[in-house]
């Protein structure tokens, strides 16, 4: 019997056995117990995770740094790595730490005092220090870049290492300095696409924000979403002096550029050019003080007769035939850079600063007295009706004979006629 009994021990002992071996195959087998161990370390703490073969680990479960985002993993031979996918083996990480992005991207870049966004003039390193500032969440040490007096698109993508993952930071080439608006564009793009990735996109700005920058130019919506709401002005239709250059606002704020208004003709910059870049100069040094101490167009304009009549001395140089044309440019700018000539370039030089400040003036020749001699001066028009304006024979009676009440100045028919003036057949 008790033979038996052991029998019967020693045969369930044998069948828990292999019952025990066979489910211990299939563990192996299926792996139902095998676990994985995953390391992250991350600013100086290690968070341990076990997963299943095949498994992804929980990401939001790895203890980060305040203040801080992962811009990569990497593995234990320094490669990037992306730890979220499947697990298949023991593995240990490492973050490579950056700042956290800004919620939102603050306006960063400012306009100048008369509202200007200059977006063709280099970016300093100052000012594209703090667009970098502005996409983070904290300050990050852009020391390097701030010290800067321009900033390249390489200079910029050195300055964004560490920052910016190595995905979210294209190649940035180029050692051409930047522009406000091509680096507007740049930190606006970047900042979009690390925050929303590549599906991000915003609409095109039609808003003037600012007179010289056309809405419809490829990155002005980019500029536009950087301006900062400090000196933004809004400037009536019509002719504006700013720091002695003539422009033009059209009904909705923003300047005329690279067209033509009332035969005046303004550039890309938006600024009205005579067809000289030296004249244009010359044009704008004398008008600045004149603009920043009169107000008024007319003002402006008497003072501006006053400085050709009082501030030039008489010259003998070219003369002119009466109707001649294409003469005003060169004697405008003998005049304001000689100081000195002759009635044409009395004439011209009135005439240029006139047209500075956006009046329809136009210098002729022509002769003058009832001795016929040979004479330029500047007329307008009020209405249809011809206006004299006389610089030179005002300045000649003033300084050369003492008269100083002859009045030359914006001479109606009636009063011109006296002095009989002469014109050529356009002016009939």
């Amino acid at each position: 019997m008790e033979k038996e009994f052991k029998r019967a021990l020693i045969l369930a002992l044998a069948l828990i056995l292999a019952a025990g071996l066979a489910f211990a195959a299939a563990v192996a087998q299926t792996g139902a117990f095998t676990r994985l161990s995953l390391s992250f370390s991350a600013g100086g703490e290690t968070t341990g995770l076990y997963v299943q073969p095949g498994e992804t680990p929980d990401m939001d479960a790895v203890a980060l740094p305040e203040g801080a985002r992962v811009l990569c993993w990497l593995d234990e031979e320094g490669n990037v790595a992306e730890p979220s996918a499947p697990a298949e083996r023991d593995a240990a990480y490492t973050a490579l730490l950056g700042p956290e992005l800004a919620e939102s991207m603050t306006p960063w870049l400012e306009r100048d005092e008369n509202g200007f966004a200059l977006p063709d003039e280099y970016i300093s390193g100052g000012e594209l220090a703090a667009g970098v500032r502005a996409m983070f969440a904290s300050e990050p040490e852009v020391s390097a870049l701030e010290a800067m007096e321009t900033v390249s698109a390489s200079e910029l993508g050195r300055a964004l290492e560490g920052l910016l993952a190595p995905s979210e930071l294209p190649a940035l080439e180029g050692e051409e300095p930047l522009t406000r608006l091509e680096a507007a564009g740049l930190v606006y793009s970047l900042y979009m696409s690390a925050l929303y990735g590549e599906a991000w996109g915003f609409d095109a700005v039609y808003r003037v924000a600012a007179p010289d920058l056309d809405p419809l130019r490829e990155g002005a919506s980019a500029l536009a979403a950087c301006l900062n709401g400090e000196n933004v002005l809004r400037y009536t239709e019509g002719f504006h002096n700013i720091d002695g250059w003539l422009y033009y606002a059209d009904d909705m704020g923003l300047f005329l550029m690279d067209g033509e208004r009332g035969g005046f003709a303004f550039g890309p910059d938006g600024r009205y050019t005579s067809g000289s870049a030296e004249l244009d100069e010359l044009v704008a040094e004398a008008l600045a003080p004149i603009c920043e101490e009169f107000a008024e167009p007319e003002e402006r304009l008497r003072a501006a007769y006053l400085y050709v009549r009082d501030n030039f001395a008489y010259l003998r140089r070219n003369y002119y035939e009466t109707g001649d044309e294409g003469w005003q440019l060169n004697e405008a700018v003998t005049m304001l850079s000689t100081r000195r000539g002759n009635c044409y370039n009395y004439a011209a030089a009135f005439w240029a600063l006139a047209r500075g400040l956006g009046f329809d003036a136009e210098a002729v020749a022509g002769t003058v007295g009832w001795n016929n001699s040979p004479h330029g001066w500047v007329i307008m028009y009020d209405g249809g009706t011809r206006v004299v304006y006389d610089v030179e024979l005002e300045m000649a009676y003033h300084y050369e004979r003492g008269r100083t009440d002859t009045d030359l100045y914006e001479m109606y028919p009636a009063a011109a006629y006296s002095w009989n003036y002469v014109y050529g057949e356009r002016y009939a």
